[in-house]
């Protein structure tokens, strides 16, 4: 009955099952404490064939059996040899796989450490298996913005592991902080993690802040405007650089998040970046015919609607008046013109006649300033 049982189809499903058992632990664990998480999805096999699932995994070099340092002389004790990854990707897939990486890396995700790097190199040797040519060594897989990008801010990828698995457990956290306006000036913020967003070659923590404690005479005068990522003060959301977080971990303290919290939400959002009025604006542009062409193919937004005058093109649509919308009507400033909102058109005009200010006089006189 035992070897009937051990021959039968989900074998391997009841092997993936004790390796992801053992990922999860992230350690050692026992014969029996890993039938016991077996049982659950498969209660009708006995221990000796979890015994033999085990054995057959560690002649395969997946796990390996430790014999130093165990707690209970009498058990046996098993764990993962590096990666538990179980997958097959088409040489096409990890070409697609390995420009995600890299793509993600250039705004500061980091996958140099763990399964990540695992499955990035993973991806990289499975384009360059049996091919003719190295694609990779030859540059030939890219990708690429035409804007100036910033490198990434460098963060201590413990601490983002710390906030994520708070988050995963809906745990509050304890951290301390450089504000970006108080100088070398650190404080400490008893805080819920609300979300986490990849933005700008940065990675932000937005958060709602229960408490906080700064040094003696620093704490900030109640009402005075606070610095854009740092707190905005006990009782409210602020977005924190995860580069100046200086330490973080988990307090037992239990911190509700705001009522109705919606990451997706016109409030939430503000924390992680300028937006001007409370939601949307009809935004009406004349565009050149090159401009014309590129929002054609890649549009301004999926409600944009293309219309032509006697002057040319005209784009119209409902768009939030963001930091994000005003940077690219001013970085293609030559091809576009603003004719509604009014406000908007007026706080483009002012920028620019700002910006011309600056090249009016020579160049010489304004270093000297």
């Amino acid at each position: 009955m035992a070897a009937a049982k051990y021959t039968a189809p989900n074998r391997e499903k009841r092997r993936k099952f004790i390796r992801d058992i053992l990922h999860r632990a992230g350690g050692e664990l026992t014969t029996k404490k890993i039938h016991a998480a077996l049982e659950a999805s498969y209660p009708q096999y006995c221990s000796r064939t979890t015994r033999r699932d085990l054995e057959a995994l560690a002649r395969q070099k997946v796990i390996t059996e430790v014999t130093k340092g165990r707690k209970d002389l009498r058990a046996r004790y098993w764990k993962l040899n590096g990666a538990s990854l179980d997958l097959v990707l088409s040489p096409a897939e990890s070409m697609t796989l390995t420009a995600i990486f890299q793509h993600a890396e250039r705004f500061g995700f980091s996958a140099a450490l763990g399964e990540l790097a695992t499955l990035r190199n993973y991806a990289a040797d499975s384009v360059v298996a049996g091919a003719r040519r190295n694609l990779l060594a030859e540059g030939r897989i890219r990708t690429g913005t035409r804007f100036t990008v910033l490198n990434p801010g460098d963060y201590n990828t413990e601490h983002l592991e710390t906030i994520q698995n708070a988050m995963r457990n809906d745990e509050s956290l304890e951290l301390v902080y450089r504000p970006r306006e108080a100088g070398d000036v650190t404080c400490t913020y008893l805080l819920k993690p609300l979300t986490l967003s990849y933005q700008d070659s940065n990675v932000y923590l937005t958060a709602y802040v229960d408490s906080e404690e700064w040094p003696e005479n620093k704490t900030p005068e109640a009402g005075a405007p606070r610095g854009k990522y740092s707190s905005n003060g006990p009782g409210t959301t602020c977005a924190l650089m995860l580069h100046r977080v200086v330490s973080v971990r988990t307090t037992v303290a239990s911190i509700a998040e705001p009522p109705g919290y919606d990451p997706q939400s016109t409030e939430a959002q503000r924390d992680l970046m300028t937006i001007y009025g409370d939601g949307p604006v009809d935004l009406k542009l004349r565009l050149s015919p090159n401009l014309h062409n590129r929002l054609t193919e890649n549009p301004l937004s999926v409600s944009q609607v293309m219309t032509l005058d006697e002057q040319g093109w005209i784009l119209a649509c409902r768009l939030d008046d963001t930091q994000g919308l005003r940077l690219f009507l001013l970085s293609n400033a030559a091809d576009i013109e603003v004719l509604a909102p009014a406000q908007l058109r007026a706080e483009v005009y002012k920028t620019l006649r700002n910006a011309l200010g600056q090249y009016e006089r020579p160049a010489h006189e304004s270093h000297s300033h």
